[in-house]
């Protein structure tokens, strides 16, 4: 277990972070992950050179801070070049399963926030500055979503090991070329101006266009100044804002997920002019209700996000459900809130409106990727571009 901590913790410091002599780092931790939080500072200062902050929290309150120092002479420390943050995810601390009313928990922002449907606040004034990435830490109630409840611990850490390819030679290596394959898709995408794209499966289709001055996104993150980093790992998807007002068609979720404490199986959607119409599912049909009543943007498809069928996330991944692995793992179609950071530029809080961005509260990502999934780009003198076949993309 040490040994795969350290070699985990390797990773976030060299390919994750990408923390460099001079960086001052800064931990968010919740209590229950405060021992892996501490290896990560101890080998990280060794690395910046500098002393590496802990924010101890519970429960969202900051109990405690302090500096874990590196093994060298003050006067040998490099001055200080940069900032660096992340925040360990106890993966257990997802409240997945809940026997309460989705209706009264959407009720409560706290209790969105809990569930992970909380959209990105649009933050236009400023872009921040220090690369802030998502640290997951695995535990047993996570790893029962995904290998049933005769799964034992051994089995949950040779998931989690073979997710994050900790079993490779050297993990470091891979995440950094599968970044350079997601950064030349986004490129190449970015380059197609696609008026229209058409997603298709066996038994739907829906037609979206991209919102104005936007971009597809996804891979490595590149800060205004230069700085990179991975904001979270697998690695597996690009993502792009839809204008809200484009979406015409119908789709259906090609595998169960949860949404607010409930399960929910084989959901069909309508959508016309962007808006969700109709909507029904052989299981939570009430978890859909209670989102989409939410507010007016809840109804609103504002992201599409695309991922390979048949990686291993994508099979290792297809019962369970965490917010932070839900992209990487399957094509997904997005309502509610959009993403700043496909944001091609700055943009001023009434272009928003204009661009027709999702501005709701929260979020819902709803999984459509399958072996049959297709998608195409047509552009405004009717081209059209395969972008995925079977599942697959085979614009790259």
């Amino acid at each position: 277990m040490d040994t795969l901590l350290v070699r985990y913790a390797e990773l976030v410091i060299k390919q994750q972070l990408q923390l460099r002599p001079g960086e001052s780092l800064s931990i968010n931790t919740e209590s229950s992950t405060i021992e892996f939080a501490r290896l990560l500072a101890r080998m990280a200062a060794e690395t910046t050179r500098e002393p590496v902050h802990i924010v101890e929290t519970k429960h969202g309150k900051v109990l405690q801070v302090y500096p874990i120092d590196p093994q060298l002479n003050d006067a040998l420390r490099p001055p200080v070049s940069g900032l660096a943050m992340c925040h360990i995810v106890d993966l257990d601390s997802a409240p997945y399963y809940s026997e309460e009313s989705p209706q009264d928990l959407a009720k409560d922002v706290v209790q969105l926030g809990r569930f992970g449907i909380l959209a990105d606040p649009p933050e236009l004034e400023r872009r921040l500055a220090a690369p802030w990435a998502n640290v997951p830490y695995p535990g047993p109630d996570w790893g029962l979503q995904y290998l049933g409840n005769e799964a034992t611990e051994g089995d949950m850490w040779k998931l989690f090991m073979s997710l994050f390819r900790l079993d490779a030679h050297d993990p470091a290596e891979y995440w950094s070329n599968q970044a350079g394959m997601m950064n030349l898709r986004k490129r190449i995408l970015n380059q197609h101006l696609a008026d229209t794209i058409t997603l298709r499966d066996q038994d739907w289709e829906l037609m979206v266009r991209i919102a104005m001055d936007t971009q597809w996104t996804g891979g490595e993150t590149v800060l205004s100044n230069g700085r990179k980093f991975l904001s979270q790992l697998p690695l597996q998807h690009v993502y792009a804002s839809v204008d809200t007002q484009s979406a015409n068609g119908s789709f259906l979720s090609s595998r169960p997920f949860l949404l607010l404490g409930k399960l929910v199986r084989n959901a069909r959607f309508v959508v016309e002019g962007g808006e969700v119409t109709g909507w029904s599912a052989t299981q939570g049909k009430q978890a859909l209700d209670a989102f989409f009543d939410i507010d007016e943007g809840a109804r609103r498809v504002c992201e599409i996000s695309l991922a390979d069928d048949g990686t291993r996330e994508s099979n290792s991944l297809s019962s369970g459900s965490h917010p932070l692995f839900n992209k990487s793992a399957t094509c997904h179609i997005g309502f509610g809130g959009f993403q700043t950071d496909t944001l091609a530029r700055q943009f001023t809080p009434n272009e928003l409106d204009e661009k027709h961005l999702g501005q709701s509260l929260v979020r819902l990502d709803v999984p459509i990727g399958s072996p049959s999934l297709s998608v195409t780009a047509t552009d405004k003198d009717g081209f059209v571009t395969p972008l995925m076949e079977d599942g697959v993309f085979v614009a790259v």
